[in-house]
């Protein structure tokens, strides 16, 4: 018999280098969270900092809706720095 997997988080990570720097990650939706403002209506995602430095976004019950890149723009004193992470979904929608 198989088993369903069920990805009950995801979970993406953000660390700056100074407290200085302003974070935003977004989606192919557009922005998800300014600094430490919510802009997303889905009640799922979250944003999660683990130390004053850590900008790390978190994301309830995955669903294949959820597939696609995923955005952090850092804005420093110096310069914009990205990191992006691409979320892919194995499975079916409900």
């Amino acid at each position: 018999m198989a088993k369903a997997l069920m990805l009950l988080f995801y979970f993406a990570r953000c660390v700056v280098e100074d407290k200085n720097s302003k974070v935003a990650w977004l989606n192919r939706s557009g922005i998800i969270f300014a600094g430490h403002d919510k802009w997303s209506l889905d009640p799922r995602v979250e944003l999660e900092k683990r130390h004053s430095l850590e900008y790390s976004l978190r994301i309830q019950k995955v669903d294949v809706y959820d597939e696609g890149s995923y955005t952090c723009s850092v804005q420093t004193q110096h310069e914009p720095k990205t990191s992006q992470v691409y979320l892919i979904v194995q499975g079916k929608t409900k």
